[in-house]
């Protein structure tokens, strides 16, 4: 099935950058698999979003990515999207390094045919396939995504068994041509005049089967290993941001590059700070003669604590701006923002009572 990654995340082609992360965060916080165990839907939905901000979230990927479209018979004049499985994988823009023009690129995805001159291209056997990514969620602390900090994560990773060198048979049993591709590891289809390659589903792009399947990883060629992976969380990160990790995801096929590894951030309610991009929002609490009167009041920010001046007359719910006291992120920084509450008692003493009657005595005269 083909993809249109604009339509995957809900934004219009000419959609700019920013707009286009925040739908991603949007769509990855509510597809989430941690959100929705052992929903097989939702992991599917999670790695197309993840898939499709891959491409358009990179300027040079999205421009390669429209440049398919604008020329590719699956492009949007001729009915479709981009189909990024007929490369094995994500589509990325270092998936394009040996393919050469554009002759070549098409010739890769349609399976030896040639759409400029319809030569076909002899198979030249299995081909290197990218490893899938891993998906992983992490929790942090306010203060840890402002500052930044390092984690370690524990993790079951899958990795090339070493006992059969990912070809998943035993030492000395042989191995045949797999009978369904002949040894090419993949089979075609025609699909509108072009033939469609994609890895063979049994011997799984290998091109030959196992004459007796590896006693250690049961013939798939991979084995689960503990692993302690460090993990730099950038200061700044928001709220359903990713990181990857490039390399530390599930392992190639045939020589292919291994997949990555996405961790998703959950980032912390804090008691005083909420955040807004580059600014942060929170309160004060002042007397009603300070309100009046005006006088200086401490106020925390995210680094130190700030004398804030209140003006007389200052009413409840009035908003005081702190230039700079925000994040810097991206080279922007941001500003706090203060919102002023008046503190009421919920008792007074006798000589309070007293001196409030007769200010409001004062007030009627």
């Amino acid at each position: 099935m083909s993809k249109d990654y604009y339509n995957v995340l809900g934004v219009p082609e000419n959609a700019s950058k920013d707009e286009i992360k925040k739908a991603f965060r949007i769509l990855a916080k509510k597809h989430h698999p941690d959100r929705h165990q052992g929903d097989k839907t939702a992991e599917q939905k999670f790695k197309e979003i993840s898939e499709a901000y891959d491409i358009l979230g990179d300027e040079e990927k999205r421009r390669q990515y429209d440049m398919m479209r604008k020329y590719g018979a699956y492009g949007p004049r001729g009915g479709g999207g981009f189909d990024p499985s007929q490369f094995g994988g994500s589509f990325r823009s270092e998936d394009l390094g040996g393919f050469g023009s554009f002759a070549d690129i098409f010739s890769s995805i349609f399976g030896g045919e040639d759409m400029f001159g319809g030569a076909r291209r002899k198979s030249r056997g299995p081909q290197p396939r990218r490893g899938g990514d891993l998906l992983i969620r992490m929790n942090i602390t306010f203060d840890e995504a402002i500052k930044g900090t390092g984690k370690t994560i524990k993790m079951n990773k899958p990795v090339t068994c070493a006992m059969c060198g990912g070809t998943g048979e035993e030492k000395g049993s042989g191995r045949h041509i797999c009978p369904q591709c002949s040894g090419r590891g993949t089979v075609s289809y025609s699909q509108g005049g072009f033939a469609i390659s994609r890895p063979c589903p049994r011997c799984l792009g290998k091109g030959i089967i196992p004459g007796k399947a590896c006693s250690r990883c049961g013939g798939s060629g991979r084995v689960k290993e503990a692993k302690k992976i460090r993990v730099k969380i950038p200061a700044g990160i928001d709220d359903g941001g990713n990181i990857r990790l490039r390399g530390m995801g599930n392992p190639g096929d045939n020589g292919g590059r291994d997949g990555d590894l996405i961790i998703t951030v959950n980032v912390n309610k804090h008691q005083q700070f909420e955040r807004k991009g580059q600014d942060v929002y929170t309160t004060v609490e002042i007397s009603y003669p300070q309100a009046v009167l005006g006088a200086k009041v401490p106020v925390k920010t995210l680094t130190k604590t700030v004398n804030v001046n209140i003006k007389p007359g200052t009413t409840h719910g009035a908003k005081l701006r702190l230039k700079g006291m925000g994040l810097s992120v991206d080279g922007k920084q941001g500003d706090e923002y203060v919102e002023v509450h008046i503190k009421v008692l919920d008792s007074v003493t006798p000589r309070q009572k007293e001196l409030l009657e007769e200010f409001e005595k004062t007030l009627q005269s």
